[in-house]
């Protein structure tokens, strides 16, 4: 009888990105300055994506980035999927991921930047970057045939790098957004009057 590769002994990348997506969202929602309502996320991004480019300002202009930036990273996806790029160049799937992990990060932040600003933080868009990037492993475990053929070491490697890699484009944002609330703050800081106790 033939055997479904699902429950050969790759089952513990489906089942280690589930339980790495559990503990990444558990984590993040714990943390200080998460938004709240995460199921209404989404909707939020819509919202707010569509209000700030009708005001046709700056951030109206960091939008329309960020959505090129999306079909950038959705082009390069496919093309890779469609011409078989990702088997023949080792370094696009970690260009794929790490600017998805960017990209997600990017919307997260934009989309909440009012809770950012009021609690001075970002990194719990991290976790939440390692969440959804073990969300999607998990998908394509259950979903995709490409990693039917691996050993379970190549699809632990695989999923490891790209787990990596979406870290990595989510601790950018984070870093970015961090030294700039710094540096926003730091005007302030410095016009306070000297503290001279004697």
């Amino acid at each position: 009888m033939f055997a479904l590769p699902h429950f050969s002994a790759r089952i513990i990348v489906g089942v280690g990105s589930g339980c790495i997506a559990v503990v990444g969202w558990s984590f993040a929602r714990s943390m200080h300055g998460f938004p709240t309502d995460p199921h209404l996320w989404l909707p939020r991004l819509v919202v707010r994506s569509v209000a700030d480019i009708r005001r046709l300002n700056r951030i109206a202009v960091v939008w329309l980035g960020l959505i090129a930036w999306s079909v950038t990273v959705t082009t390069l996806h496919f093309a890779g999927v469609t011409l078989d790029i990702y088997s023949a160049i080792s370094w696009w799937d970690m260009l794929t991921h790490s600017m998805s992990g960017f990209g997600i990060a990017a919307l997260t932040v934009l989309t909440h930047r009012d809770a950012v600003s009021k609690y001075g933080s970002a990194w719990w868009v991290v976790p939440t970057i390692v969440a959804i990037g073990a969300g999607f492993e998990v998908y394509e475990f259950v979903f995709k045939a490409f990693w039917h053929e691996w050993t379970l070491q190549e699809y632990i490697v695989d999923t490891v790098v790209d787990l990596g890699m979406n870290t990595v484009g989510g601790t950018v944002v984070a870093s970015a957004v961090s030294g700039y609330l710094t540096a926003a703050d730091r005007p302030r800081l410095d016009s306070a009057p000297p503290n001279h106790a004697d």
